[in-house]
This record gives C-alpha cells, structure tokens and sequence, in this order.
C-alpha cells in the first residue's frame, strides 16, 4: 500500500490463441531460428509438429513433460472458457455491484496534498510552519517522508475518499476547501497534514461504460470461489 495512505484493485481468464512459429521456435538456453512462413498458421505448425515427429524428438523426456503440460493448459483453459459460458453474470448482480461502488466513492472528489511525517511531534512542527505562513508545497518537500509525493509539493491529485485508509478519509472530508488540517492525522503510515486543495462533484461513469470491466471483476472473484470449492471437494 503506497506511504500516502491509499488502498489499492484481477483480470477475467485468459483467452486461448494459437501460438506463433516465434514463441514456439525459443525456448531459455535454446537457440532462436526463423522460418519463412507465415506465422501461426496451423498448416506450419503441423508440418513442423510431424518433422519433430520423424526425429523422435517427442520421446525426449523433457520435451514430453512440456507436451504434457501444454496439453494440461489448453483443457484448463478450456474448461475455464465453459464455466464462464454457462455461468454469466446475472444483469442485476452486476448493477447491484455497480451501485456498491458508486455509495463506496461518494458523490464528491477531493485535490488533496499531504505531509507525511514518522512523529506527532514532527506533525506539530509543520502546523507551526503552515500557520507562520509557509507553503504547503514548500514544507512538504522539504519535510515529507512519502516519496510518491514529496517531490510534488505533497500533491495526491483528485482523489474519492474510498482511495485513502479510513482516519485520512474521515479528516480530509472534515477539513473545509482551502484548509489544511489543525491537528496532525495519525495512520499506519506515519503522521499527516491534510491540505484540501478543492472539492467537486465526483465523476462516475455511466453503469453502460463500466459494465464489461465489472463483468470481467465479478467473474474473477466467482472463478476464484469456485476453484476453492473445487479444492475442497477434492481435499486439497
């Protein structure tokens, strides 16, 4: 998790595609040799297959084992491909998450800088400063300890309060527009000081436009329960 105090978001499953003459004529510690043809056809990929063949190659006991688990990969993917086939997400789960999400980011964003310091005292330090009349931007580079934003004047850009761990989130939707905060904010990162640059209305795409990406979301995590389940049943 990045030192700002931001949380961090799996790809559905892989699809199958026909490998290139490339990717299958390199290997590590083998040569790499080129054939001109076109890549990927399955005429080539046959004829070379059979040549292996006639040269015994598939009997070498290494070469069996990548054969065997090439064959294993494919009737996986295979039979992940037929899962998700007869196992679609239903129309009302994805809008059901869609609008989880929405409450979850809130109906406004916030352009929010931050001095990240390792003691509280070290946080009234820099009150002190800012109260004195020095910027911001001045102290946090100076000052601050998080890398991801010390060199930009502590700038964490425009930001829903979901982003961030729940003490800066609670305080930084305290703080008013233009403020920065009294009282240092302790989290596990450290100390901060909270400056709130300006607020708007938050900007969420339409359910339409997010739809395949929460389709694809969605189906991972119902792969990922389903594989447990799976294990399990077989006492894995």
């Amino acid at each position: 998790m990045p030192r700002g105090g931001r949380q961090r978001s799996q790809s559905g499953p892989a699809t199958l595609s026909s490998p290139t003459l490339g990717e299958l004529s390199s290997g590590p510690g083998q040569a790499c040799f080129y054939v001109d043809v076109v890549p990927g056809t399955t005429h080539d990929v046959t004829f070379l297959a059979r040549e292996a063949r006639k040269k015994g190659l598939q009997n070498n006991t290494d070469i069996k084992t990548q054969m065997d688990l090439a064959s294993q990969t494919v009737l996986v993917r295979a039979y992940v491909s037929d899962w998700v086939r007869s196992n679609p997400i239903p129309d009302a789960d994805l809008r059901k998450e869609y609008d989880l999400i929405k409450t979850q980011i809130g109906d406004r964003e916030y352009k929010v800088a931050h001095i990240l310091v390792e003691k509280e005292d070290e946080a009234k330090e820099v009150i002190n400063d800012l109260q004195k009349g020095q910027k911001f931007a001045d102290v946090a580079k100076s000052r601050s300890k998080d890398p991801g934003s010390k060199d930009k004047g502590g700038d964490l850009d425009w930001n829903a309060p979901a982003n961030f761990v729940k003490p800066f989130s609670d305080a930084m939707v305290a703080t008013p527009k233009g403020k920065f905060t009294p009282q240092p904010i302790q989290t596990q990162f450290g100390w901060h000081v909270i400056l709130i640059e300006d607020v708007r209305d938050a900007k969420v795409p339409p359910y339409e436009e997010v739809k395949p990406q929460l389709s694809q979301r969605m189906q991972a995590a119902w792969l990922d329960r389903y594989f447990k389940e799976l294990r399990a049943k077989n006492g894995l």
